[in-house]
Parts: C-alpha cells; structure tokens; sequence
C-alpha cells in the first residue's frame, strides 16, 4: 500500500500558479551550472552518444568545466547530482563499434536501407522465411580485460551504445542469426587457427564453430 503524503492544499495551489518555485528551480542560483548550461550539456551528451563518441565520467567534467562561468572543475560527486536531476541521460558500458562502420551510423543512411529493403522485398515477394537478420560480436583475445568496462553517458532513450574502438585487434568472432519467422540458427564461433581447438566443443552439439587459417575458412 502507497503511503500519503500529507501536502497543504495551500502549498499545492501556490506550485500550480507558479506562486513559488521548483525545488530545482528554487536552487538554480547554487548549481554548479546554470539550467540551460545544463541542458546544452544534454543535448551535447545525446548527440555524442549517438555517433558512437560518448562522454565518460572524465570527459563531462572537462565539458562542465568550459561550460562554467569561471571555468571552474566540478566536483566527482557533481556528476551523480547531475544524473539526478536529468533521469533521460544514463550511464552505461559501451559495446566497440568499428571506424569503417561509423561512418554508416546515422539515420538518413539507415533509413535508406530500410526504404530499399522494403522495396525489394515487396517488389520479390520475399516469403517470410527467407529473411534473416545475422549480427556477430568480436571478443578480444587476452589483455585489456577492463578496457572496455568505463562507463560513458547516453540518452535514456538510445538502446544500443556504442564507442569507437581500434581497428587493430585479434578477435575471437561470435555469430548469431535469427530468421524473421521467429526461428533462429545455431550460434557461432571463429577462431584465429593458431589459437582454436576442436576438443573445446566436443559436448556441445549445439554449437558450430570454425577457425581461419590462410585465409581460408575450415569447419
């Protein structure tokens, strides 16, 4: 049972003609930014973390520094009030996204795709059953196990986050593969051939797996 809250009537009616102000307004004048500082601050975080160019916890004082009348550098506690007062930005880890890719992430150019998707798949009749949607995931072999564990700031809103990562790693690749009829393939992996063996499936059927060796793809 949710417990009453016992607000004067007159209270209540001040706040709905603007009589008195927010908490958050009431304050604004003791904030280490100013509300459309703030919000400018926003906007740049959602807009970053959209292009695969997140903020971290580092970054967005260095931001609110310059953004500061004095150019003050906030406190690390800053950072948490900050998130309070604004619940639409998160923090979160971020999943690697490649440089050759990014340049591919944006709406217009995913848009597009999906117009000509459509397009072709109506003007084939493409059954339901031939339509797959494949995706795989690289994970590093050996070293930098944290790297990749700071936490940046995205939009509430963003489901997938991302950050651009190097392009030069030694990955271990894992496929998946889920056809639009709601059935899907049996996972995958690639290895390099210098660091696969086949001993390491031996009780797991339902698994395919593969290295590369020479160029050439083995199963």
């Amino acid at each position: 049972m949710a417990a009453r809250l016992n607000i004067p009537y007159t209270t209540l009616r001040a706040r709905f003609l603007n009589v008195h102000k927010s908490r958050h307004e009431a304050h604004a004048a003791q904030q280490f930014l100013s509300p459309a500082q703030e919000q400018l601050l926003v906007k740049w975080i959602v807009h970053l973390g959209s292009t695969g160019r997140p903020l971290c916890k580092r970054t967005i004082r260095i931001r609110a520094q310059h953004l500061h009348s004095e150019n003050k550098k906030p406190s690390c506690n800053w950072i948490y009030s900050f998130l309070k007062c604004h619940p639409e930005i998160v923090l979160s880890t971020a999943s690697g996204l490649d440089p050759k890719r990014a340049k591919a992430f944006n709406r217009p150019v995913v848009n597009r795709y999906f117009d000509e998707l459509t397009h072709l798949v109506e003007s084939l009749d493409i059954p339901i059953g031939n339509i797959y949607n494949m995706d795989e995931k690289g994970c590093q072999r050996g070293g930098g196990k944290n790297r990749g564990r700071r936490k940046h700031f995205y939009s509430r809103r963003q489901r997938a986050k991302y950050k651009h990562r190097s392009a030069n790693l030694e990955l271990i690749t894992i496929i998946e593969a889920i056809c639009a009829d709601g059935t899907e393939l049996k996972p995958g992996f690639v290895f390099p051939g210098s660091s696969f063996s086949p001993e390491w499936f031996d009780n797991h059927p339902d698994i395919v797996y593969g290295f590369i060796s020479n160029f050439d793809f083995l199963c």
